[in-house]
Parts: structure tokens; C-alpha cells; sequence
């Protein structure tokens, strides 16, 4: 069984967690980074620019003159040019509703409005931790005996082992992914595998931090849409604490298990732990064949075997008497050969 990383997926990568600040907009991106609001623009193009926050939408630019405005900053992750929010800066920001940021170009005196919602925005560590919040071992297999075609045969496949402590019991909740056709399970798993390529640098064309982004918040979006609620009826309780790899009755070569996928779901016991692995099937075949014992049986003769003293006396004195009855006539005749 492979994890997706789709050696099960591993979200190093994700080095922002990010949402988009408008709907349907893609300029603006926003995550939390600790205490701090880190909020990326297309329209802060460099360090002469100048930011500044407001409850209420200004009627007009020149209210800006009314409002405290603040210098961007570089980020070290990304080598832009950002505004933030923080203890300095939050002051005329909402944390419940929408902000407004008027950010000022401050050669051409340009401004440009955007809107931002601190709620929709999300934690770096929350992505980070998808795959990590329960900790499993992905190595581990289990071998069964089926028999295929009339061969009795030894299947190995692969499981997830649960090696985290910290709850007595476990549940969990296993999709699998369609071979044909799409949905939003096996969208979120290209999402990983996409991600998964930019990490390792398997892409053809780098794409720009904005992109990477982009993607990043369009999987955790999509992840947050899917993943089951605590209280959902389809948990299954987690036996000894192996989930063993979906069972496919019909599977009954390794083809049948090529690039099969799913996602499995588990949380602790209390619900208030929800993890995810990506997995793809595994399956290794052991004919074994039984070696057909033959006994060849031979007809021999048995040898000659005599039982008493008795009966060898008495062949013997037969063949003695033989011999003499043998000599007499032998005697005879020459005798009458000589009388002739």
C-alpha cells in the first residue's frame, strides 16, 4: 500500500495556508500565521506602497487622510511585498465581519479597495497537520489465502496501522476513488498529487507563488468540504488498531488493484480529531502450488524362505535318494554293455 506523497501524501509543501479574501477573486489571498494576518496582494507591487484598514467603506479617498496607513513589508516566504494585521495594525479591522484595505501606490497616489474577512482566513498549522493530527504506520501488511482459478493463493496487501496513544479507540471511514469518470474525492486527490509534483519539482514549468497559492487553498477548500462530521452514522470502529486496504472481491489479479485509491478518514475517540491518509492499493500474488506425492508401487517376488528344520531334512534326503537311484541305473547299464 502506497501513501501519497501519494507514498500517502505528506503536506510539507504547504508553507501558507491560504483563502481567498473576495469571492470569485483570486488577487487577494489571506493566512494566519500565529497571532499575525498575513494578506497577499496583486496590488501591492513593491515596497512604495502604503495600506491602511476600515471598519466602513470610505466614501472617498480622501478619508484615507483620516485613517492611520502603514508601510508593507517583505516576506521571507514568498520574496513579496505584503500588508498584515497584527497588534499594530488591527485596530480598525473587524474580526467578526468585513474589512475594508484601500492599499495606495505612492508614486502614481493610486488606490485600490479590497475586501477581507479574518474568519474565512486559516491556519498554516491546520493544513500542515493533514496527515500528521493521528499518527499511523502506512509499512505495515497482512497476508490472507484465497483461492484463484482453483489455485490456492497467498494475497499480501496493505494496511494502516494506528501507532498514536492518546485515544483508547478509533474510528474511521474509507472512500474509494472511481477508475473512470471523476468527483470530488478523486478531485481532491489530484489536488495532492499536484502538490505533491511541486514539492518534488516534477513539473514542467515552475508555477508562481501566486499559483502555488492558489492551489494549496483550492485542496484545503475542497478538503474541509468532504471531510465527515464527528457524529456522522458510516464511522466504523477500528479493530485492533489496523484498517486493513479495502477489500475488492472481484480483484483477483494485481491489475485489478493498479493504481486503485482511496482516501481513508479516522478520528479519535471523542471526535475531536479528524486525520486523513491517501492511499493507493497494493497487492502482491504467491501462487502455491502443492507438490502431488505418488507412491509407485512394485511387484517383486519374495524370496524362498523356509520355516522348520524338518522340511529342509527331508529335501535333502529326497535328493540324495535322487542321486543313488541315479548311480544304481547307471551301474546297470554298464554292466549290460559289458556282457554284450
Amino acid at each position: 500500500m502506497k501513501k501519497t506523497s501519494l507514498k500517502i501524501l505528506i503536506l510539507s509543501i504547504l508553507l501558507l495556508l491560504v483563502v481567498p479574501c473576495v469571492a470569485n477573486a483570486a488577487t487577494e489571498i489571506i493566512v494566519k500565521q500565529g497571532e499575525e494576518y498575513i494578506i497577499y496582494s496583486d496590488a501591492i507591487n513593491g515596497n512604495n506602497v502604503s495600506f491602511a484598514f476600515s471598519k466602513t467603506e470610505l466614501e472617498n479617498e480622501g478619508d484615507l487622510s483620516n485613517i492611520e496607513s502603514f508601510a508593507v513589508r517583505k516576506d521571507n516566504s514568498s520574496d513579496r511585498y505584503v500588508a498584515y494585521i497584527n497588534e499594530t495594525t488591527k485596530a480598525n479591522v473587524n474580526a467578526e465581519g468585513t474589512t475594508y484595505m484601500y492599499v495606495k501606490d505612492l508614486e502614481t497616489n493610486k488606490v485600490t479597495k479590497e475586501t477581507i474577512d479574518l474568519k474565512s482566513a486559516l491556519d498554516k498549522k491546520e493544513v500542515e497537520s493533514i496527515t500528521k493530527r493521528i499518527k499511523v504506520d502506512t509499512t505495515k501488511t497482512e497476508t490472507t489465502t484465497k483461492t484463484i482459478d482453483g489455485v490456492k493463493t497467498e494475497v499480501t496487501t496493505g494496511k494502516i496501522v494506528i501507532t498514536d496513544e492518546s485515544s483508547p479507540k478509533y474510528s474511521y471511514m474509507i472512500q474509494v476513488l472511481p477508475k473512470e469518470g471523476t468527483n470530488e474525492y478523486k478531485e481532491l486527490m489530484e489536488l495532492a498529487k499536484q502538490i505533491n509534483a511541486i514539492a518534488n519539482n516534477e513539473v514542467e514549468k515552475e508555477p508562481s507563488f501566486m499559483e502555488k497559492l492558489e492551489l494549496m487553498n483550492k485542496f484545503y477548500t475542497l478538503y474541509k468540504a468532504l471531510e465527515p462530521e464527528a457524529k456522522d452514522s458510516a464511522w466504523l470502529p477500528v479493530e485492533n488498531m489496523e484498517i486493513m486496504q479495502p477489500n475488492f472481491d472481484k480483484a483477483e489479479d494485481e491489475k485489478e488493484y493498479d493504481n486503485q485509491q482511496y482516501i481513508v478518514f479516522i478520528k479519535n475517540e471523542d471526535g475531536s480529531v479528524i486525520d486523513a491518509q491517501f492511499m493507493t492499493c497494493e497487492a502482491k500474488y504467491n501462487p502455491l502450488y502443492e507438490k502431488e506425492t505418488i507412491t509407485i508401487k512394485e511387484t517383486s517376488k519374495l524370496p524362498v524362505t523356509f520355516d522348520s528344520l524338518t522340511t529342509i531334512i527331508i529335501i535333502f534326503a529326497v535328493i540324495i535318494v535322487a542321486i543313488i537311484i541315479v548311480l544304481v541305473i547307471r551301474k546297470k547299464a554298464n554292466k549290460k554293455e559289458e556282457n554284450k
